[in-house]
C-alpha cells in the first residue's frame, strides 16, 4: 500500500519555525555538521532530515516523537532510529546537557550524527534499508510501505544496540567537553556571549591542544579554591552584632519568614515590612582591605617549563576568578630575563575573556630570571591607576637580587599607593623575596593547596 507522501511528514520529531531556526543558525556555523549531514545524505538519502530530528530530539524541552502512521514510508528507517534513540536511558543522559542549550545540542548531535553514520555504512542489514530507499527516491518512485516497514521493524533489535552505542559515545564526548567549560569557567561570562562558530574554535584549542589538557584540572582546582576562598573571606568580614528591626529581607530573622506560610499572618508580614519593623540581623561588616586592582607577576623563565608553569598559571586564573567576582582589574606580566620583553595583558574589569584565558596560558618566553623588570611594570601600573590597595603576586622559582635604589623606590611606590605585594617560591631560598614582599610562601608539593588557599583569602 502506498502512501501520499506529499501530504506526509519527513521530520520523526515534531517542531516548530523556532527549532528549526536554531537547527539551521547552529548548522550554518558549523563546518563539522555541515560535513557530517552531506557525507551521511550520500550513505542514506535522508539522513539531513534525522540530523535535524536528532537535534530537536537533544534541544527541545519536551520532544515528541512523529506516529509511524504520519511518516512517508522513506523516513521510516530514520523513525526506527529516533523510536530507540528516544527510548534509551543514555538519550536521558546526554539532554543534561543539550536541553535548550545550543551549544550542547550541537556538539551533541555531532557526536551522535557521527557514530549512527559509521553504524549505517559498516552494518549490512542496515545498508539494505538504506539503499532501498535511496534507489526509490533517485528514480522518484514511491516505496509501498509494506515493503520498508516490515523489514524496519525485523531491525528493532539492531536498531536499539545502533543507537545505544552511538548515544554512549556521545555521552562520553559531552561529559569531557562540559569538564574542559567547567573547568575554564567558560560557562559564565562572555564566552556564554559568543556566536557558536567562535565557541567551536575556542573549545577545538583547549580539547585538542596537550599543554591545556594538562592544565584543565589544575584550573578547575584552583578556580573552586578561588571560590570557597572568597566566600570564607566575606564570611569573615560579616559579624552577628545584635537584633534589630528593619526591611532587609536578606537578613530577615527564619521566624518572620515563616509567616509567609500562613495567609492570616502574610499581610501582616508585608505591612511591617513597609513600616521596617520585622526583627533582623544587625550585622557588622568590616572594611575591605584590597580594593584595587590584582596585578599577576609569572615567572616563565626555562626553569619553570612544564609543571612549575602549569601550576603558576593556574594559580594566577584563580586570582582573575576573584577580581571578576569582586569587580577588580587584573593584569598580569609574564617574565624572564631582563634581555626580554615582558608578555602582558589586561583583563576589564568584572571580566575574564576566553581569549585572554587562553594567551596568558599558552604564551611563555624562556631564559634566565630578572624581578626588577616585572616589579617596574607593576609600579607603572600602580601610578597610571586611579585605585590604591592593590595586591601584586609573583610566583617564581628563581634566585636573583633587586637593587638597593630600586628597592627604595618599590618601597616608596607601596606606600604611596597603599599596595602589597605577595610571593610565592616554588624552592626554599625566601631571602631576597623577604626583602620586598608582605609575605612569602615556600611551596615545594604543587599539590598542597595550603598555600594557594592562604594567599587567596589575603587577596
Amino acid at each position: 500500500m502506498r502512501k501520499n507522501s506529499s501530504i506526509l511528514s519527513r521530520n520523526c520529531v515534531r517542531h516548530d519555525s523556532f527549532d528549526k531556526a536554531a537547527y539551521e543558525e547552529i548548522l550554518r556555523q558549523s563546518k563539522e555538521l555541515q560535513n557530517i549531514s552531506a557525507q551521511g545524505t550520500q550513505t542514506l538519502n535522508t539522513f539531513a532530515e534525522m540530523a535535524e530530528d536528532v537535534f530537536f530530539a537533544l534541544y527541545k524541552v519536551k520532544p515528541e516523537l512523529t506516529s509511524a502512521n504520519e511518516m512517508a514510508t522513506e523516513y521510516l528507517l530514520n523513525h526506527g532510529l529516533m523510536s530507540k534513540l528516544m527510548e534509551s536511558q543514555s538519550y536521558y543522559e546526554l539532554r543534561e546537557y543539550t536541553q535548550l542549550d545550543e551549544l550542547g545540542a550541537g556538539l551533541g548531535s555531532k557526536a551522535l550524527l557521527e557514530n549512527l553514520l559509521k553504524q549505517l555504512e559498516q552494518d549490512g542489514d542496515l545498508k539494505e534499508v538504506s539503499n532501498k530507499i535511496n534507489d526509490a527516491m533517485k528514480k522518484q518512485i514511491g516505496i509501498p510501505s509494506d515493503e520498508v516497514h516490515p523489514r524496519v521493524a525485523s531491525l528493532q533489535s539492531k536498531l536499539r544496540q545502533v543507537v545505544e552505542l552511538a548515544t554512549d559515545k556521545a555521552v562520553t564526548e559531552a561529559e569531557e567537553v562540559e569538564q574542559v567549560i567547567t573547568s575554564w569557567g567558560l560557562n559564565q561570562g562572555e564566552f556564554t556571549r559568543l556566536p557558536y562558530e567562535k565557541k567551536l574554535e575556542l573549545l577545538h584549542v583547549l580539547r585538542s591542544q596537550q599543554k591545556f589538557k594538562d592544565m584543565s584540572n589544575l584550573v578547575g582546582r584552583m578556580r573552586r579554591l578561588a571560590s570557597v576562598s572568597r566566600k570564607a573571606k566575606l564570611e569573615q568580614r560579616v559579624e552577628l552584632h545584635s537584633i534589630t528591626q528593619g526591611a532587609d529581607i536578606n537578613h530577615v530573622l527564619p521566624q518572620e519568614l515563616l509567616a509567609l506560610r500562613r495567609p492570616l499572618l502574610k499581610l501582616d508580614f508585608y505591612r511591617r515590612m513597609m513600616e521596617k519593623q520585622l526583627f533582623q540581623y544587625d550585622l557588622n561588616q568590616q572594611e575591605y582591605v584590597g580594593q584595587g586592582p590584582i596585578l599577576a607577576l609569572i615567572d616563565t623563565s626555562s626553569s619553570m617549563v612544564g609543571n612549575r608553569e602549569h601550576w603558576s598559571k593556574a594559580v594566577a586564573l584563580g586570582l582573575a576568578e576573584i577580581a571578576e567576582k569582586e569587580r577588580r582589574g587584573f593584569s598580569y606580566a609574564l617574565f624572564a630575563s631582563g634581555r626580554a620583553a615582558l608578555i602582558t595583558d589586561d583583563f576589564q574589569i568584572g571580566q575574564r575573556s576566553p581569549d585572554k584565558v587562553i594567551k596568558i596560558a599558552s604564551e611563555f618566553i624562556g631564559g634566565g630570571t630578572n624581578f626588577e623588570q616585572p616589579l617596574q611594570w607593576a609600579m607603572d601600573k600602580l601610578r597610571e591607576s586611579t585605585f590604591s590597595k592593590a595586591d601584586i603576586v609573583m610566583i617564581t622559582d628563581g634566585e636573583c637580587a633587586v637593587g638597593n635604589e630600586f628597592l627604595k623606590e618599590l618601597q616608596k611606590v607601596k606606600v604611596q599607593k597603599q599596595c602589597r605585594i605577595y610571593s610565592i617560591l616554588i624552592g626554599s631560598n625566601l631571602k631576597e623575596l623577604n626583602r620586598w614582599s608582605d609575605a612569602v610562601w615556600s611551596i615545594t608539593d604543587l599539590l598542597d593547596e595550603t598555600t594557594v588557599q592562604e594567599l587567596f583569602q589575603k587577596i
